[in-house]
């Protein structure tokens, strides 16, 4: 399906989003449309409305970090409560492994919670403790770090299926949200990684009922003719560092896609001082994406007090 013909209702069926698993092809587009809404309304200078008296907590253990802002950036945009909850990573545990505790806070008043933690079944779990959404804001590989990079994509090569994507690093730590993603909106794609670290077979027939995916050991092979690279910043050997020769495998037009910040080992200085380089905007489009969640999970709800 193409993304510029999609018509776009302006409604998901969906209560959470801890991955995108079980995010169909016109569930993301509803979301990168609305996103792309609420960026023109905010630049002609609109205030937006979507989470007027609604209440959105963010559990985290930072204190500081870019995640964290855009979340606060996107809740206060749409006119609601952003509530900060920074806690020392045993005490954060606790509370998430306490059905009871979390339970309490949704009774609160609060219309969402958003978990910022390095594991993605934190945000599971609580999806199963209460009835009002659950947001998965991991800030490596998240499911809104990856509708970021779709949004990114569509901006730079005005079209979303049809693309070969290369993907470089363990997808252990990407596969939930970013493979779906891209997978789901129809890329073909080739995941480069060492044979022990290849996706499951899950993933693998899931892939391919949308495109094609092929697994590929070496860095230049499976580059070849991308039109979009994707790098994991995972601690894999050198053998997985985009540098500037393996990108000369790619189009010429190909961009490159990383969730911030990035490290020596997964690309290189001469890749990141490149035009091909676009992490910086694909963060800067994640206080979009999560803008476009709030109210699609979030803006249709009644207050009730």
């Amino acid at each position: 399906m193409d993304i510029n013909k999609y018509t776009p209702t302006g409604i998901i069926d969906k209560k959470h989003l801890v991955s995108l698993a079980s995010y169909a092809e016109e569930d993301i587009y509803e979301i990168l449309h609305k996103a792309r809404e609420i960026a023109i309304r905010l630049s002609a200078g609109e205030k937006l409305t979507f989470l007027k008296n609604k209440y959105v907590t963010l559990l985290t253990k930072r204190s500081f970090a870019r995640s964290r802002i855009a979340f606060e950036t996107a809740v206060h945009k749409l006119d609601g409560f952003p509530m900060i909850s920074t806690m020392h990573g045993s005490e954060l545990e606790t509370i998430i492994n306490d059905k009871l505790t979390i339970e309490a806070i949704a009774g609160y008043g609060i219309n969402a919670i958003v978990v910022q933690t390095a594991e993605a079944g934190d945000a599971e779990k609580i999806e199963k403790s209460v009835n009002i959404p659950i947001i998965n804001a991991n800030s490596k590989s998240g499911p809104c770090e990856a509708l970021s990079a779709l949004m990114t994509v569509w901006k730079k090569k005005g079209r979303l299926s049809g693309l070969k994507l290369a993907m470089i690093g363990d997808p252990a730590v990407y596969a939930d949200s970013f493979i779906y993603a891209f997978a789901n909106c129809g890329f073909d794609i080739t995941v480069i990684c060492p044979e022990s670290k290849n996706p499951p077979e899950e993933i693998i027939n899931h892939c391919n009922q949308y495109g094609e995916l092929i697994i590929c050991q070496n860095i230049e092979d499976g580059i070849k003719g991308a039109d979009v690279v994707f790098v994991s910043d995972d601690g894999l050997d050198f053998r997985y560092t985009l540098d500037s020769v393996a990108l000369n495998y790619a189009k010429p037009d190909a961009i490159v896609l990383h969730t911030l910040p990035v490290s020596d080992s997964s690309v290189s200085e001469d890749v990141v001082s490149s035009p091909q380089f676009v992490a910086l905007e694909e963060a800067m489009h994640l206080p979009e994406i999560e803008m476009a969640v709030l109210a699609l999970l979030i803006g249709k709800q009644k207050n009730v007090y």
